[in-house]
């Protein structure tokens, strides 16, 4: 049937039309002026009506003491609202019995259940304290008119409704509420109906709230107030249906069961704090009251109403037997609630796994009364199950291998195990091999043992909580055989508290194993901090010697260029103080002073430059043992070690190394100063060597001064120094430092004052499978100035004047023709405008540097030499000028008897000159 719209529930025109003594007592109900004369008027032209209530006010319900004979006298007993109630119930009964011809004697049942409704509601409402209880009594009366409208109207459709509660029971929690069944033949239902009607027939508000809402679930005390009356409708409504006073479907005919009512009275009951003896009293009132009023109204029928009640006992009493099944349950549910919370308390952070599986244990004994039960836990670190086993007398310690080959020969080799063990493992293997074909298991999964009384479930984790690949993470089995009889329904409310507590002992595991691990990652997070904090500070510490190294390459190339004019002009007077008859010896000397601080501050601008720029490791296999024995070799001449003695433990097949000798031999020949200075009184330095971890770890040690705490972070840091002022520059182990870690190893120490101080060099070994050649050792010919064939011309380009003049005439002075030009661009252009055989040229000048220049003069002039001067090349530099095509590279401040020779070999076999003796 195709569901009826809103609108269109009730036809109004076809409803009967109220009588206008009810359309009159309706007018007096809102609250108009009303006296007794008021209600006589009402009941003068109808002898009927008048009639029914002399008859009600001499039933013994109400206990006259004389007989009544007069309306005002039956006015005067029964009081204003008791009489006007009467009205409203006989027209309104009046109106609907015109409509019923076939059904007229079920039609008693209907209005026997709404004079009951209203009958406890005014009950209710004088024990609540409601403040007009007759107004709950005509609520009472009405609640229910939706029904009779839609018989009237749809009376084949009210028939399949009223069959189909007979065949579904109703009221039964497990079957459609009668609601439900209206709506699905209707598209709407009685309270829809009863909505309509009170708007059709302008009843009061409150009342008509009533015809829509008694069906309203009430969860709280009802207050006695006139908003609340549709709540005690449905308390009284409640009352009646389940003690079977009359029936709103008067068509069925069969025994109603009321489950879903008694749960509903069950709750009202216990908001209101009735007891038992309430509920008997009210109900032996009903009863009395209903009688009355039916025999008053003229449709009491007393066999009928007492096969209701019979029927009412009959529910009752399955209600009471529904009460004690489900009393049973929630007691046991209680148990098992009890232990779970219990459990999951002792469940905190920081608990073992084995002890946690204790815990889950202990609370499902204590929940359930069980002797035997299993818990274990898979340990991913240990790759294994651990766990606790109950067998009723101790607790058992279980640790079973986590794969299942290792697992089977485990327990095949410990001889007889229990059954419960035994059937931990097997259901363990087959769910392993299930899960590895494909199938899907989720935590809490209550299973039965085939052929047994154990109940098991599996602990396994969630998708998304970022667990490991191992699914499985626990499993729990109980054994009920001697415990409980789990059979029917029994068996389905033990699974239901098994998996309760299966559950919440799965999540609380699952949160342990996810805070252990969390705590792992925390810990690991926390060591990657400080490790990053330790490569922020080297990076920073990094950057801050990156910086300085920028700086001393600038300073050094500023101080290299004056620093060339003092060595210049101090070996210029000289030679003039050697031509001279006349000694001055203390003009030599002091000559002599500043000559050596010359060299003193060209040392310290060339450890600056190998700081700075150092140079790129030639590497090639080498042996410690060589190097070490270098150092040795020469050691004595450039510090005494006449009360230092050197141990040196290095084997000689130690495994050869990848590195620069010649720059590793230049770190070793630093510590060993090193050393020998924090000794002046003497002492022993050891030399051992170890390979650890594809290194070979060369261990210097002495027995010296030590260094303290506060220093001891800051030695490879440049221009840090110990020393007096004057006696060091701080750069000796910060290039060591730099050196090691360009040679691919690192560099530690460890110190303690008045102990001894034990560097740590650590260098890559050797893997190749082949042996390299070492270095061809490159040797210098000494060349004397001679004559050659004929006279040759050189151009000297430097921007620095007076290093540019003073080279002009050393040259000129030796025979040599000599230009100068002071930038790049001048250089060109004089070499466009005359050839020379040779060019000295500064790297660093204006307009254009002298890398420019060099590949010009590749380019225009291949066969003429260069000999770059600079004060800042490197290798690097020296390499790269080389590529360019370089002669050679000559580094300020120099000498310039160097100069001389340089010049000499670059112009062999090309020109001639004759150098002055």
């Amino acid at each position: 049937m195709t569901p009826k719209k809103t609108n269109r529930i009730i036809d109004v025109d076809s409803l009967p039309t109220l009588p206008s003594v009810a359309i009159e007592a309706i007018r007096l109900m809102e609250g108009e002026d009303s006296s007794f004369e008021s209600i006589a008027d009402l009941l003068k032209n109808d002898q009927v009506l008048t009639g029914r209530i002399l008859h009600y006010a001499n039933s013994a319900y109400v206990g006259a003491q004389r007989k009544i004979t007069s309306n005002a006298q039956a006015i005067s007993l029964l009081g204003f609202n008791s009489v006007r109630s009467i009205i409203l119930s006989v027209s309104i009964f009046d109106c609907f019995k015109g409509q019923f011809s076939e059904h007229r004697d079920k039609l008693v049942n209907f209005w026997l259940h709404s004079i009951g409704v209203a009958v406890t509601a005014e009950a209710l409402a004088e024990k609540l304290g409601f403040p007009s209880p007759e107004e709950a009594y005509i609520a009472g009366l009405l609640h229910d008119l939706g029904k009779l409208a839609i018989y009237i109207q749809f009376p084949s459709e009210f028939e399949e409704i009223c069959l189909e509660i007979d065949r579904k029971g109703a009221y039964a929690l497990q079957g459609n509420l009668p609601l439900d069944i209206e709506y699905a033949k209707l598209g709407f239902n009685h309270i829809d109906a009863g909505k309509q009607i009170a708007d059709c027939w302008r009843i009061p508000e409150s009342l008509g709230k009533v015809m829509w809402l008694h069906h309203q679930p009430v969860f709280e005390t009802i207050e006695p107030e006139t908003a609340n009356l549709s709540k005690l409708i449905r308390f009284a409504d409640v009352l009646c249906v389940t003690h079977n006073i009359g029936s709103s479907y008067f068509l069925a005919s069969g025994t109603q069961c009321h489950e879903h009512f008694h749960y509903a009275l069950e709750n009202l009951l216990l908001h209101h704090h009735f007891t038992s003896n309430d509920l008997l009293e009210i109900i032996e009132e009903v009863s009395g009251k209903v009688k009355d009023v039916g025999s008053v109204l003229g449709f009491w029928d007393e066999d009928e109403y007492r096969k209701l009640i019979s029927s009412a006992n009959v529910s009752l009493g399955r209600m009471s037997m529904y009460l004690e099944k489900n009393n049973r349950q929630l007691e046991e549910m209680n148990l098992v609630c009890g232990a779970t919370c219990e459990m999951t308390r002792r469940l905190k952070p920081g608990v073992s796994l084995e002890a946690a599986a204790e815990v889950v244990v202990d609370s499902v004994i204590k929940a359930f009364g069980v002797e035997r039960c299993l818990c274990m836990l898979r340990d991913p670190e240990a790759c294994a199950y651990v766990g606790r086993f109950s067998d009723g007398r101790k607790m058992h310690t279980l640790n079973i291998p986590a794969h299942l080959s290792e697992m089977k020969k485990k327990f095949s080799g410990r001889g007889k195990i229990s059954e419960i063990e035994s059937e931990a493992i097997e259901r363990l293997e087959q769910t392993a091999i299930d899960l590895s074909k494909g199938a899907i298991l989720e935590s809490g999964v209550i299973n039965m043992v085939a052929g047994s009384n154990f109940l098991a479930t599996f602990f396994v984790s969630d998708n998304k909580s970022g667990m490991s690949e191992d699914h499985i993470f626990g499993e729990l089995i109980v054994d009920f055989s001697e415990d409980l009889d789990i059979r029917g329904s029994s068996l389905e409310s033990l699974k239901t508290n098994f998996e309760t507590i299966a559950l919440a002992a799965g999540n609380a595991i699952e949160r342990l194993i996810l805070e252990k691990d969390l705590t792992r990652q925390t810990q690991e997070m926390a060591a990657t901090s400080r490790k990053m904090e330790e490569s922020q500070h080297q990076l920073f510490h990094s950057h801050r010697l990156a910086t300085v190294g920028r700086l001393a390459a600038g300073a050094a190339h500023e101080i290299n260029n004056p620093l060339t004019i003092i060595s210049l002009n101090i070996q210029i007077l000289e030679r003039m103080l050697a031509k001279q008859k006349d000694e001055q010896p203390e003009i030599v000397d002091r000559l002599k002073i500043i000559s050596e601080q010359e060299e003193r501050i060209s040392k310290i601008i060339q450890d600056l430059m190998g700081y700075a720029r150092p140079t790129e490791p030639q590497f090639c296999q080498a042996s410690v043992g060589n190097i070490i024995n270098k150092v040795l070799s020469v050691i004595g001449d450039r510090v005494s070690m006449k009360d230092v003695k050197v141990e040196n433990q290095i084997p000689e097949d130690m495994a050869m190394v990848m590195v620069d000798p010649l720059q590793i031999e230049q770190v070793f020949m630093n510590l060993m100063i090193n050393a020998n200075h924090a000794m002046p009184a003497g002492g022993k330095i050891i030399l051992s060597a170890e390979i650890n971890d594809g290194l070979v770890n060369v261990i210097v040690a002495d027995t010296g001064e030590g260094i303290s705490k506060e220093n001891l972070g800051k030695i490879f840091d440049p221009f840090f120094t110990t020393k007096k002022e004057g006696e060091g520059t701080g750069l000796g182990l910060a290039i060591c430092h730099s050196i090691v870690e360009h040679n691919g190893g690192y560099m530690r120490v460890k110190s303690e004052v008045g102990v001894g101080t034990t560097f740590i060099i650590a260098l890559p070994v050797d893997k190749s499978s082949r042996l390299q050649k070492m270095k061809r050792a490159l040797g210098r010919k000494d060349s004397d100035a001679t004559a050659v064939p004929e006279k040759c011309r050189i151009l000297v380009i430097d921007d620095e004047r007076f290093i540019n003049d003073m080279l002009q005439e050393n040259l000129k002075s030796v025979g040599y023709e000599v230009d100068g030009a002071y930038d790049g661009v001048e250089g060109i252009g004089l070499l466009r405008f005359k050839r020379y055989h040779l060019v000295l040229l500064d790297i660093r000048m204006p307009r254009k540097d002298g890398l420019e220049v060099l590949k010009f003069v590749t380019e225009e002039f291949p066969d003429l030499k260069v000999v770059i001067i600079t004060g800042l090349a490197s290798k690097e530099e020296v390499a790269e000028t080389v590529r360019h095509g370089a002669y050679a590279c000559l580094k300020k401040p120099f000498k310039l008897e160097r100069v001389l020779e340089t010049v000499s070999a670059a112009l062999k076999d090309v020109c001639s000159t004759y150098m002055d003796e």
